[in-house]
């Protein structure tokens, strides 16, 4: 088939645009609503027309970029390179809407609530990835295992970007293998440390394949192996970094942390507000390294209960919150499972992961019952499933809005509160 041209009447859950062609649907990236572009289908799937845009023959959106990133054509560190990003924000609340559209009454809500922005350059974490044939680290280009080379980015910090070429040049003296880069930085930007991970079974990355401290003049403070099972093989240096933030909190490399350098004082900020000021007993079931359950803490020291699958991240916890109790390499599920009577009286914390939770999760909830749930989802497709199963079973949903933590990318975060209705 040529090339097409469509009309794009609006923007879906996955951030692209909409069209109907001859009976046929077009979902294509590049694309925004009110659009007349002209497309090249890529694939069909399931009676669905895959496309990318071309070029916009007429009425392009306002949020259109005017001068895209020059590497966007091929590099896939973000999906929303064609939108401003001080106008993409405003576009979120639709796709947010657009991927709950299974419960209107949550996709309504979704689509009025308040949109937090953030600027550019936002990124603590990274996963780069190492072609040593070519030598190039960078981004896998669009629906590929093709390594893109960086040469600018508007998403990568500051300090990462001027790493990057030094931190290439010592990888192609010492990594023979295809690998994952893994960089982690704190807030202010002082403190960096990188982990490189096997990509191919088979290859055995050795300490060897690790560039020494020494061939670097401004480089990261530690770098180290992260093995598949999650352990860390030590090379040299840190292996964590420390996030200045009202709790102090140590972050190890490999451990989940939210990623965003601008937004995330702001939302440690923000869960404390949420929280309020009773030290009201609180469980953090999906916890990493204390973020949220260090801001309900400095709301007020509580009884703290967390659970943590990762025992890196755990221990991590551990240390950042000495009084809480945390419990690590156990499921959210199983400590729910395993705690008996659990006051009703009490705050439960979710940040699930892009599945969100699990039924049997949802279902101990529902049976615990406490008074109030915080949430924070990285999917509005599974948080509006999620919260209309906890609606039906006594809970009202009391506080709603969505931040963006991931400029020029589609994906957007869902904060929520629910309390219990009766």
């Amino acid at each position: 088939m040529t090339d097409v041209e469509l009309d794009i009447t609006k923007i879906i859950g996955g951030g692209r645009g909409m069209a109907h062609h001859q009976d046929q649907v077009w979902m294509v990236s590049g694309a925004l609503p009110g659009e007349h572009i002209r497309a090249e289908l890529r694939t069909r799937r399931k009676g669905i027309m895959e496309a990318t845009t071309v070029e916009v023959l007429q009425a392009p959106h306002p949020a259109r970029e005017s001068s895209p990133c020059p590497r966007s054509d091929t590099c896939g560190g973000c999906d929303w390179p064609h939108i401003r990003p001080d106008a993409g924000a405003a576009l979120k609340a639709d796709v947010a809407a657009e991927a709950a559209r299974s419960q209107p009454e949550l996709s309504r809500l979704l689509r009025g609530a308040p949109v937090t922005a953030s600027p550019l350059e936002y990124r603590l974490r990274a996963r780069l990835h190492w072609d040593p044939e070519r030598r190039l680290l960078g981004f896998y280009g669009h629906r590929t295992n093709t390594v893109e080379s960086i040469s600018e980015c508007r998403i990568l910090s500051p300090r990462l970007l001027k790493t990057l070429p030094s931190l290439a040049a010592a990888l192609a003296g010492s990594c023979p293998l295809p690998a994952d880069v893994e960089w982690l930085e704190s807030i202010d930007g002082k403190q960096a440390v990188v982990g490189l991970r096997r990509v191919q079974r088979g290859n055995q990355l050795l300490p060897e394949h690790v560039p020494g401290a020494d061939v670097f003049t401004d480089g990261p403070n530690g770098f180290h192996i992260l093995e598949d099972s999650g352990a860390l093989t030590r090379v040299w240096g840190r292996d964590h970094v420390r996030m200045d933030l009202p709790v102090s909190l140590e972050v190890p490399i490999g451990a989940f942390f939210q990623g965003n350098r601008h937004l995330a004082p702001w939302l440690f900020e923000r869960i404390t507000a949420l929280v309020g000021p009773e030290p009201t007993p609180t469980w953090d079931l999906h916890a990493g390294v204390g973020f949220l359950a260090a801001a309900a803490w400095h709301a007020s020291p509580r009884q703290l209960v967390m659970a943590e699958t990762s025992r890196a991240s755990g221990r991590a916890a551990q240390r950042n919150l000495p009084d809480a109790s945390v419990v690590f390499g156990l499921s959210a599920e199983d400590l729910l499972k395993k705690s008996g009577r659990l006051p009703t009286d009490a705050l439960a914390i979710a940040d699930p992961p892009r599945a969100g939770m699990s039924t049997d999760l949802r279902r101990r909830l529902a049976g615990w019952h406490p008074e109030r749930i915080l949430m924070l989802a990285c999917d509005p497709a599974t948080w509006a499933r999620d919260t209309a199963d906890l609606l039906s079973k006594g809970y009202q949903l009391v506080h709603l809005e969505l931040i963006d933590l991931f400029p020029s990318t589609h994906h957007v975060e869902v904060l929520s509160v629910l309390e219990t209705s009766g």
